[in-house]
């Protein structure tokens, strides 16, 4: 049973907006609060990796939202490289997810989700 353990992987991704800045905040009685924000500059940005039972493997940011061709990159030249045949992939329902060529790429590993 514990040899199962290092074959599974979770993918799954995050995104954060940059809108998302407070725009209050406390300062000293008297004193004038002065931030930064990114005005005018609102983008998504993704983080997706795949955790291990001991470890975060490929690790990967992109700019803007997770869409399957990105998925299908992803998984080409971050994940794949870290994949041993035997490896199982588990995935969440996202749509980005149902990519038959993703599919295929682990495949050809030997690894399958």
């Amino acid at each position: 049973m514990r040899s199962a353990l290092t074959r599974l992987g979770f993918i799954d991704e995050t995104s954060l907006k940059t809108n998302m800045a407070k725009t209050t905040g406390w300062s000293p009685k008297g004193a004038r609060l002065v931030d930064h924000a990114p005005f005018g500059h609102w983008n998504t940005q993704t983080f997706i990796a795949a955790l291990r039972h001991d470890r975060l493997d490929a690790p990967w940011v992109i700019n803007g939202a997770m869409n399957r061709e990105l998925f299908e990159l992803y998984v080409e030249t971050q994940l794949a490289p870290t994949l041993r045949p035997g490896d199982v992939i588990i995935l969440d329902n996202l749509s980005s997810h149902k990519s038959p060529k993703a599919a295929a790429t682990m495949n050809a590993i030997g690894a399958w989700c």
